[in-house]
């Protein structure tokens, strides 16, 4: 009988060919949007399985200050002698430092790597189990991770070589300890170094267990118990936060993210249990039939069911080849370098996990249709008219909404960042020329070293038009400031930067005033913005930043990117010869790729392989701008993804309806109907669906938008044009769409069909 249920079930499959791939390849494609999406954000914040998670307590102090390497010493003490068993201190971002590795055999490898502080007990608390010679840890032992260590050193093993902290004037010797095999809950490091090394500087923070005994009112009374006083005499306060409750914010926000993204995955499953339904509907001819020759329920369900699993199958073989052919195309389109690494076999059991489950979905969801099959017969079919497709109206709004929504959202955040950041900042770079300028961050002490020899050999190169160094920038996520002491006695931040003084001629900034020698430590250049402000307090010549008098070589109009704000009011230039990175520029009708692989080749003679050369075009190198153009990016691929599904949807439906309503078509063209008649008869309803759609969209989406944007002033949001946007985008595709099939329908010869028939 199964044998027999899924030879239906293939025959009706190829009966709609077209109809049936358009489905498989919706379902496949929001399983694999989910599926990438589920493992960017396990990648990016990880489950956390660790035991006794309510009893598990972060410490720190009031307003979320963090402890120095004494104060843990002093609190680890005290806390022992009250009953708390251990505790564990660390830093919880990444800090990163060049280090040289010595094997074996004597040979140097040396590595940029990304570290953490982290005391001996903190792999027990954390779960991160540590193979190597010993399970204590002394002062100079450091742990590699285990994804370091395979991509460091291949099958060797690590555990037993030493390695040095580049310029650490000690010489101090390290020694690998042991290799962390374990997922550490907070981003996983290269390495983990002991609490006060490299530098006992370091921002650290606390973790230890709560006593069984003991409430989280009573773990705090205890602490105000041990508190001592600070270097002005005041007792310290801290801070106690549960990690259950930390936790849970988090898991909100990864579930609040997963179900925006599972609205691509919805909207494929809405296109296949309408097409699936529909089909089955438009057959009950058949299923009546059926009925008289003694066929029962099950056995219609088991004939829906195997249509569903053979379907289903389909859309995961389809979303296996999609993954492979995108899973490169994804980290070429995502501008940023820190996009998390995500494995290939992860995705596939992701998705294969999500098969299993909207197969169970559907099989319950098909079951609803069946109670009304049940009361079919032969004489009901004969004496019913034709049924209105609720159903599947109902869900080609809801597959248009989710459209609506994700176009919406990437025209309005589009629109706000161009009013917010865009608009508002200052590049006089001809079109073209930013893409035209290479970045060389001096990112390791072998780069710096020689990083003289280098620019020789690049200015004997015909295609460089010019280079210059630059020391403090200010990237769109993070600026350096200075204050400015007014006249009034108030003070007024200013953006710093420094670098060659030739740095307004390479980005065409209009200066007025000398250009002074790199080394020029008393001079400075002020914005005219800065400039209007000292002019405000009667400072012509002199300005007076940080306790030092420096003299106004020139005001200029604004840096390179710099954004009109009320946070500071304008911007200082100060001359440097020391260079944390230059800018290269090469000529126009230089092939860049060419020229990146060229310069690359000349930095690897003079810098091992082992380390990052950082090589990137200008356009390329502000961090908070690839995060901004990230989000864009992945915003227009779900629009687009959710465009494309409710228009393949479309296409599904009104295909259907062209072919079961064929002969009335024919009756009708005999009966005089025009062609505007048959495309009334035919697009109304998708048209009436769209209009409903759209006003119900657009003022949740105005409302939306206003609630997250509320602390701004911003204008775009109360425009017309993107409203009108997203009308005319989605109502023109939804046009051709049904242009294209009913064009079709009117050209057939109804004698034809009548002859079929």
């Amino acid at each position: 009988m199964i044998t027999h249920y899924l030879k239906i079930a293939w025959r009706n499959l190829l009966k709609y060919k077209f109809q049936s791939l358009i489905s498989a390849l919706c379902l496949s494609i929001g399983i694999v949007c989910f599926s990438y999406t589920y493992q960017f954000v396990e990648a990016v914040a990880p489950t956390d399985h660790r035991p006794h998670y309510n009893r598990r307590l972060n410490l720190s102090l009031v307003n979320n200050r963090a402890f120095s390497s004494n104060e843990i010493t002093r609190m680890e003490e005290e806390l022992r002698h009250a009953g708390v068993e251990a505790m564990t201190a660390y830093t919880k971002g990444l800090h990163t430092q060049e280090v040289v590795f010595f094997d074996q055999e004597g040979q140097e490898r040396p590595f940029l790597v990304h570290y953490r502080n982290a005391d001996a007990y903190y792999y027990t608390y954390n779960g991160i189990s540590v193979t190597g010679i010993t399970n204590e840890f002394g002062p100079t032992d450091v742990v590699l991770s285990e994804t370091f260590a395979q991509k460091a050193f291949g099958n060797t093993n690590p555990v037993g070589m030493t390695l040095c902290i580049v310029n650490d004037q000690s010489g101090q010797l390290f020694k690998v300890a042991g290799v962390a095999t374990g997922k550490d809950p907070n981003t996983v490091p290269d390495c983990y170094f002991p609490v006060t090394k490299p530098s006992d500087n370091h921002i650290l923070y606390a973790s230890c267990y709560r006593p069984e005994k003991m409430d989280l009112n009573s773990f705090r009374s205890l602490l105000e118990k041990i508190a001592w006083p600070d270097s002005q005499g005041k007792l310290i306060k801290f801070q106690v936060e549960s990690e259950s409750s930390q936790h849970r914010q988090t898991l909100l926000a990864k579930l609040l993210f997963l179900l925006v993204v599972s609205l691509i995955l919805v909207s494929g499953l809405i296109n296949f249990l309408k097409f699936t339904i529909q089909m089955f509907f438009n057959r009950q001819r058949e299923l009546a039939l059926r009925k008289c020759l003694g066929s029962d329920t099950k056995g219609l369900y088991g004939l829906l069911a195997s249509e569903v699993i053979l379907m289903m199958t389909a859309a995961l073989l389809l979303s296996l080849l999609l993954t492979e052919w995108t899973y490169g195309l994804v980290y070429s389109i995502l501008p940023m370098d820190e996009v998390p690494d995500i494995c290939l076999q992860d995705v596939y059991l992701t998705q294969l996990k999500v098969y299993l489950v909207i197969v169970a979905v559907c099989l319950l969801i098909v079951s609803f249709p069946l109670r009304k099959l049940r009361q079919v017969s032969l004489y009901a079919f004969l004496q019913q008219s034709r049924k209105k497709h609720t159903f599947r109206n109902a869900m080609i709004g809801l597959q248009l909404v989710i459209s609506m929504f994700f176009a919406g959202g990437v025209a309005l955040t589009w629109l706000v960042s161009h009013e917010l950041l865009f608009n508002k900042m200052y590049n006089p770079l001809p079109d073209g020329e930013q893409e035209r300028i290479v970045v060389l961050p001096l990112k390791t002490q072998y780069l710096e070293k020689n990083v003289q020899p280098i620019l020789a050999e690049v200015r004997k190169m015909s295609e460089v038009e010019d280079i210059i160094s630059y020391d403090i920038s200010n990237p769109t996520n993070f600026h350096v400031y200075t204050c400015y002491e007014r006249k009034d006695n108030s003070t007024a931040p200013i953006v710093i930067s420094s670098g060659s003084p030739r740095y307004f001629r390479f980005f065409h900034i209009p200066m007025q005033g000398k250009v002074v020698p790199d080394d020029a430590s008393d001079e400075i250049y002020v914005s005219e913005a800065f400039k209007r402000l000292l002019d405000a307090d009667g400072n012509t010549g002199t300005v007076r930043l940080e306790g030092k008098d420096y003299r106004i070589a020139g005001v200029y109009q604004a840096l390179f990117n710099e954004v009109e704000s009320e946070k500071y009011v304008g911007s200082v230039f100060m001359p440097s010869s020391h260079a944390q990175r230059y800018y290269i520029k090469v000529t126009a009708a230089t092939d860049m790729s060419s020229f990146m692989k060229k310069l690359d080749n000349l930095c690897r003679e003079f810098v091992p392989s082992t380390l990052p050369l950082g090589l990137m075009t200008l356009d390329e190198s502000d961090e908070g701008l690839n995060i901004i153009q990230t989000t864009h990016v992945a915003m227009l691929v779900l629009a687009i993804v959710s465009l494309l599904l409710v228009i393949l949807s479309i296409l599904s439906a009104i295909s259907m309806d062209t072919v079961a309503r064929l002969k009335e078509v024919a009756i009708r063209k005999i009966n005089g109907a025009t062609p505007k008649d048959i495309a009334w008869m035919f697009g109304k309803i998708y048209i009436l669906l769209f209009i409903v759609t759209f006003l119900l969209v657009y003022p949740l989406l105005f409302s939306f938008m206003k609630i997250i944007f509320q602390g701004y002033a911003i204008d775009c949001i109360y425009s017309w044009e993107w409203p009108v946007l997203i009308f005319v985008s989605i109502g023109s595709l939804i046009a051709a769409v049904l242009g294209i099939k009913i064009w079709q329908v009117m050209k057939l010869n109804p004698a034809e069909v009548i002859k079929r028939e």
